[in-house]
């Protein structure tokens, strides 16, 4: 088996085999490889699709990968931030699209459904809160984690002073 292997990569008589990166020196050449690995990673395509394209092994296009990161190309530096801008702008659009047929089910938005969720939730604790007289006191007296989660959705404010906000008094009343 191993010279089954070794007959591949070397061939039958020992010698290496050029692959076709190696054969590829000049200056244009390399730029022109060069310029498709970069349109490869600004369009997110994978390194097997790259390395197809290029018409090259997927080890030899990580090796002149390896080579353009050691030498900090700008142009790969570019094409993996306008990569990285093309999946956040997918992420916004499904999310927004998200947004819009929850808003379009319940006739608010998910930030209101949650507050309300949690106004329920909390009710008695937060009930206990308005009745009693030292109302910070009563906060401080929550789990920590209680706290968190009503900081967190906008039901009470500041760590140093807290309070049920106007608008999750309004709710409760």
């Amino acid at each position: 088996m191993r010279r089954i292997l070794r007959q591949i990569t070397h061939g039958v008589d020992g010698k290496h085999q050029a692959s076709e990166t190696d054969m590829m020196n000049t200056p244009s050449e390399y730029e022109a490889r060069r310029q498709t690995l970069l349109d490869g990673i600004s369009q997110n395509l994978n390194y097997i699709e790259i390395a197809a394209q290029l018409g090259i092994r997927r080890g030899d296009l990580l090796k002149e990968l390896k080579a353009m990161r050691l030498k900090r190309d700008p142009g790969l530096r570019e094409a993996q931030r306008t990569a990285q801008a093309k999946i956040q702008a997918e992420k916004q659009v499904v999310s927004t699209r998200r947004e819009e047929r929850f808003h379009g089910m319940t006739g608010m938005t998910l930030q209101e459904k949650t507050f309300q969720n949690m106004i329920h939730y909390y009710k008695q604790e937060l009930m206990a809160i308005l009745r009693s007289k030292d109302q910070d006191a009563a906060i401080r007296n929550l789990p920590q984690s209680t706290r968190r989660t009503l900081m967190h959705n906008e039901i009470i404010t500041k760590r140093n002073r807290p309070q049920i906000t106007p608008l999750a008094r309004r709710q409760l009343l």
